[in-house]
């Protein structure tokens, strides 16, 4: 957290430092911020200011003294460069958001007199159908930029109390959404992208004692330890393993294996890349071995 002291009012506030750290109203707040940063509408100046203000809950109110009004602006102006590490940058000028954080800060959203509930921290007890439907939903919106594909994200995650996915009308869903806030629809596709970003490059999880690296899920087979993303998120690729662990009867059919719990499934995807790359690799040896054979 940023500590800024107002001597003037001799009060002290502390700051996030980036999106993880920001409560329930300043996160959403933020999060419309970096939209219209994002968009254009707003300079990044403009975005810092306007940040600032809101992340310290004020309100601007002009004074009647024109020097006064300078040296106040100058003063946020300054305040406002702290917020700079909300953001990496790199040699060229180039921005990135920093998107490290996977609990959730907007668990509960209250719309048109109902109540939905977001992912827990960690997304824990997510629906593997789920997972599997945002994915695309993100790549889709990767591609094409179309507001839409976040609604449909959102819809996917956000459910009544006691809700299953699997028998929700999406469409109906969708349409339902259609006029809500923005800051929370783009706000909880920011959380998305910094859980998948977490799944695909630090996930390593322990059960009964033995490390699982589920980062090898987005890797390619030809570099087993790489865990670069590279491109669109991966989703037919999860589509076709969902098909395979289908046939396998592990988890039952494939509407069973869609409302399963998506950590224990993404950990059966797991052991079984690691048997078909074992497989491919003996297959290989094998035929490096009977080669070696024929030629002597």
């Amino acid at each position: 957290m940023h500590s800024l002291e107002i001597l003037e009012l001799n009060e002290r506030f502390w700051l996030p430092e980036n999106l993880g750290e920001c409560d329930k109203r300043q996160y959403l707040d933020a999060a419309k911020l970096i939209l219209m940063y994002q968009m254009d509408e707003i300079t990044y100046e403009e975005f810092r200011i306007l940040l600032l203000y809101s992340l310290m809950n004020m309100e601007f109110k002009p004074s009647s003294f024109e020097n006064i009004q300078e040296e106040k602006w100058d003063n946020i102006f300054i305040a406002s460069e702290v917020l700079d590490s909300f953001f990496t940058k790199e040699e060229d000028g180039t921005r990135h958001l920093i998107q490290d954080y996977i609990h959730n800060p907007v668990k509960t959203v209250h719309y048109k007199l109902h109540t939905f509930q977001g992912p827990k921290d960690s997304f824990q007890g997510f629906a593997y159908g789920q997972l599997e439907d945002g994915v695309g939903e993100l790549n889709n919106f990767l591609k094409y930029g179309e507001t839409e594909s976040l609604v449909k994200l959102f819809a996917i995650f956000y459910l009544k109390n006691g809700e299953k996915y699997s028998e929700i009308n999406l469409d109906k869903r969708i349409a339902f959404f259609h006029h809500l806030d923005i800051r929370y629809v783009y706000g909880f596709y920011l959380l998305f992208v910094s859980f998948f970003k977490y799944l695909t490059t630090e996930c390593i999880i322990v059960i009964d004692g033995k490390e699982l690296d589920l980062r090898i899920l987005f890797s390619s087979a030809d570099d087993a330890t790489s865990t670069e993303v590279e491109g669109e998120p991966e989703s037919l690729g999860m589509r076709a393993t969902s098909f395979q662990l289908a046939e396998s009867g592990v988890f039952g059919t494939l509407p069973k294996l869609r409302e399963s719990d998506g950590m224990m499934v993404l950990v059966r995807m797991h052991d079984l890349v690691l048997r078909n790359r074992k497989e491919e690799q003996e297959r290989i040896t094998q035929e490096e071995n009977q080669k070696t054979e024929s030629h002597d």
